[in-house]
């Protein structure tokens, strides 16, 4: 279930984000191919996840925590992420999610089959790890994540640019 929801003005633009960060996953990149989602490291940015995936089926993650992902890529406005009872427009490009992992949430498609190609996430946690109900609370999620999203930019922003 999404508990919070925002655009974020970022100092990049999604698209160069996403490819920059293709680049420096830590497992060499590869288009999605199958599954509903993946989630690469990324190099030298513990803290970060590239998360891709395409149509999700309604799932409970079974952990009590957060999840704070920044769409970075929703080919054709395509794909919903949401909280199974919930109603949402598509997520745009640079749209801060925090979700609810164990409540019950999936990603819903114009396109089941998945023929819009993979939608793409930065996610942020510690490690890479949600961040636990018993040491946040919504606000403080979604206030923290906006900084780290924000900082993170900021930074392949002067790394990208500096060759």
């Amino acid at each position: 279930m999404i508990v919070h929801i925002e655009n974020l003005q970022l100092p990049l633009a999604c698209e160069q984000l996403l490819s920059y960060l293709k680049s420096i996953t830590a497992m060499p990149y590869q288009p999605f191919r199958c599954g509903f989602t993946h989630l690469y490291e990324i190099k030298n940015f513990q803290n970060f996840r590239l998360l891709e995936g395409v149509a999700v089926p309604s799932h409970s993650d079974g952990i009590a925590g957060y999840r704070p992902i920044l769409m970075l890529h929703n080919p054709g406005n395509s794909y919903i992420v949401r909280g199974t009872s919930q109603t949402f427009p598509p997520q745009q490009q640079g749209t801060m999610i925090v979700l609810d992992i164990d409540a019950r949430h999936e990603v819903r498609s114009k396109d089941p089959n998945g023929g819009f190609g993979a939608w793409a996430g930065l996610v942020w946690g510690h490690c890479g790890e949600p961040l636990l109900k018993t040491d946040w609370e919504p606000q403080n999620v979604a206030e923290q994540a906006r900084k780290e999203f924000t900082n993170f930019c900021h930074t392949i922003e002067r790394i990208d640019f500096a060759f």
